[in-house]
Formats: C-alpha cells, sequence, structure tokens
C-alpha cells in the first residue's frame, strides 16, 4: 500500500511545486532527531538569523520534535514548529534550502523535493564510520559538508554521494568558537554560571569529552574507586576543575552514565547538551577518538588524548580512519599517566603549537563563514 501511494504523493508535490517554485529566501533546518538544538545546524541557523538582511533571506526556520525547544526559541524571537505541525509541512514544501547534521529522515524526505539539501555533518573524524563500518549511506541526491580536501577523503569517502556534491567552508560551530554566540538556552546559562564561578576561584577548566563506544563506557578508563578518588583529590590540591558530557549516541544506545560519587566532584552537562558553549571555555581538552579534538584546535590550546583502550577500540570497536600517534596532542594510557601529564602541564610545557597550527590547516583549509554561506546558498 505504501509503495503505491508514495508515485502519487510523489505527483501532487511536483504539481504543486510548479505552480508554487521553492523559494531561495527561505532556509529550513533541522538535527539529531529533533531532540536537541546543537551542532552545525544550530550554529547556521543563529548566523543566518543574525546576517539574514545582509545574505538577503526573508525566513530562517527550526524544525523540532522537542516542544521546550520550539518554545525557547519562539519566545527568543525565532520561528521554530514542531516537526508534525502545518507549518512544517508548508515550509517544508516552500524552503529552497534545507540544512540538517546527521539523517535526512529528521525530516519528511518526500517533501523535499527540488530543495537544496546539504548534510552538514559535524565533525572531520578520527574513528570509522558510515561506508568506512559497512553501511550503505546513501546521499547521492544531497549535498555534503567537508571542509577542506582532506575532509573529502575522510568525511565524502563514509557516504554514497557524488564528489561534485561536496562542499567545502568553515563549520559553522567552528566560528562561534570564537566569536559570541547569540542565543543561549536557559540550561546552558545555568552551566555557564557553574563555570564562571570556578573561574573566578582560578580553577583552570579541565573538558572531559570521551567519545561513542559500542559498549558501555567506562568512566575515566577504571571502576578503581580508590584511583578515581585520589585522581580528583590530585585535581582539588592541583586548581584543576573538570566538567564532562557524556555522548549522546553513548546515552541512547549503551546507557552510558557517571557514578554519583564522581557526579558530585564535576559538572556533568545533561547528554543531549551541546557542547560549543563550554568547549570555548575550557583550558584543556581531554578527549579520545572524537572529532571535537580538530574543532579544539580553533583555541590552540592544550589537548590531551586519553586513549585507555587503544587496542581494544582500533580493533574490536569503531577502528581508526587516522594514525592516532601523528595527532597534535599528548597521549597517555591510563590515570596515572594523565595525572601526571596534567601535573607537567602545570609548567605550562606545550609540545604541540605548531603541530596544532599544521592540523588546523590540514582539516580546515583556512576557509570562513564567508566561504560557507557562499557554498551553502550557491
Amino acid at each position: 500500500m505504501k509503495n503505491f501511494f508514495r508515485p502519487v504523493v510523489i505527483c501532487l508535490i511536483d504539481l504543486f511545486l510548479f505552480f508554487f517554485k521553492r523559494n531561495k529566501k527561505i532556509v529550513l533546518c533541522t538535527g539529531w532527531n529533533g531532540l536537541r538544538f546543537a551542532d552545525n545546524s544550530r550554529y547556521i541557523f543563529l548566523y543566518l538569523n543574525t546576517y539574514r538582511e545582509n545574505i538577503c533571506l526573508d525566513q530562517v526556520v527550526w524544525l523540532s520534535n522537542d516542544s521546550q525547544i520550539c518554545s525557547e526559541l519562539n519566545e527568543a524571537g525565532y520561528t521554530a514548529y514542531m516537526k508534525r505541525s502545518f507549518m512544517s509541512v508548508y515550509y517544508h514544501l516552500r524552503a529552497g534550502y534545507i540544512f540538517y547534521d546527521q539523517f535526512n529522515n529528521d525530516l519528511f524526505v518526500v517533501l523535499t523535493r527540488k530543495s537544496r539539501m546539504v548534510n552538514l555533518w559535524h565533525g572531520m573524524p578520527i574513528k570509522k564510520f558510515g561506508v568506512w563500518s559497512g553501511l550503505d549511506w546513501n546521499l547521492k541526491s544531497d549535498y555534503l559538508f567537508t571542509c577542506s580536501y582532506f575532509g573529502d577523503e575522510l568525511i565524502g569517502q563514509a557516504f554514497h554521494t557524488e564528489p561534485n556534491h561536496y562542499i567545502h567552508g568553515m563549520y559553522p560551530r567552528n566560528y562561534f568558537l570564537t566569536e559570541p554566540i547569540s542565543y543561549l538556552t536557559k540550561g546552558e546559562r545555568l552551566y555557564l554560571d557553574i563555570i564562571q564561578k570556578k573561574k573566578r576561584e582560578n580553577k583552570k577548566i579541565i573538558f572531559y569529552l570521551p567519545t561513542f563506544r559500542k559498549h558501555q563506557l567506562q568512566f575515566l578508563g577504571t571502576t578503581d574507586h580508590e584511583k578515581i578518588n585520589m585522581f580528583f583529590n590530585f585535581l582539588d590540591d592541583h586548581g584543576y576543575f573538570l566538567m564532562t558530557k557524556i555522548h549522546t549516541g553513548g546515552y541512547y544506545s549503551n546507557n552510558d552514565t557517571i557514578a554519583d560519587a564522581i557526579e558530585e566532584r564535576i559538572l556533568s552537562l545533561s547528554p543531549q547538551t551541546d557542547i560549543y558553549p563550554f568547549l570555548k571555555e575550557a583550558d584543556i581538552l581531554i578527549t579520545d577518538y572524537s572529532s571535537v579534538l580538530f574543532d579544539f584546535l580553533y583555541l590552540d590550546r592544550d589537548i590531551i588524548c586519553y586513549a585507555y583502550d587503544l587496542y581494544l577500540y582500533e580493533h574490536d570497536d569503531k577502528g581508526l580512519l587516522i594514525d592516532y600517534q601523528s595527532l597534535p596532542a599528548d597521549r597517555v594510557y591510563s590515570l596515572d599517566e594523565l595525572k601526571d601529564n596534567l601535573q607537567k602541564k602545570i609548567d605550562n610545557r606545550d609540545d604541540h603549537a605548531e603541530d596544532r597550527k599544521q592540523w588546523l590547516k590540514k582539516c580546515f583549509a583556512d576557509r570562513t563563514m564567508n566561504d560557507t554561506i557562499q557554498a551553502l546558498l550557491k
């Protein structure tokens, strides 16, 4: 029955679009299954709204499956609708440009016909995904944001897509690492108040961002409570404060959590939280195999790769696309090594400043938001 009705629906949509051409002054944005206001789709939405008149746009609309997100955005003066609403259907059919950050099923795909659809994606990968992992991920009718020729080799090859559909520019989320963010949610403002309080206490902020794994996360790589307590005692004694966020995918797929005893000593952002308002507050980034490592290069600050399960991750989990030893960061493999590394950083030793610059250029090719706008709104 479904296969019978689809050609009829397509025919009706095409008839509608014959009489009512898509409006290239209307942009529709969404992402993360409509459950988060985050990532590149969030930041292109904010950027386009800020410069809407300069770019000659009439409307920039956000679609969500979360009524609170819609309510907060509308209250702040933006335009947001629930995905399953009449106005959502209207903008699906009228928007000349549609931007999303991961899966096009965040949208009613059949209603996007003859629009310019762009997958903004969300990061220069270290780990394998998509076609690299054996998935049949078809994006042949959409455009794909890859940032650079190096990105074409990594992100581009993770999808079935057309090489002439690669788009190069600056990730919108990275633009806001060094520029003020025009809108913050109520929850983000509460978290930022806590961070600013810690900074007034002269604490150095560590942001620990472990990536998604196939199996449940072992937070900080150990279950030894004595070692964990000693580590946090060390942080307290040396002027460090740790904030973290469980990867959204790990939270939903593996029920990844943080033990209550640890949570009392850190700032744990909710799994749905967008990290970019907080990333810019961090003095040191600790991650493992996350693409956030490359975004953090814009801030030119210390990075530590804490890969306590490197062999397992490389051979029995996602696997790696990049030579791990070449990354512009310190690498440690146990909680004791992590503590020793942080001890050395108290003396402001930095062994990777030049490497960071080279990797930043390799990944993002000095492109700006002007390049992004020109590429997206062609």
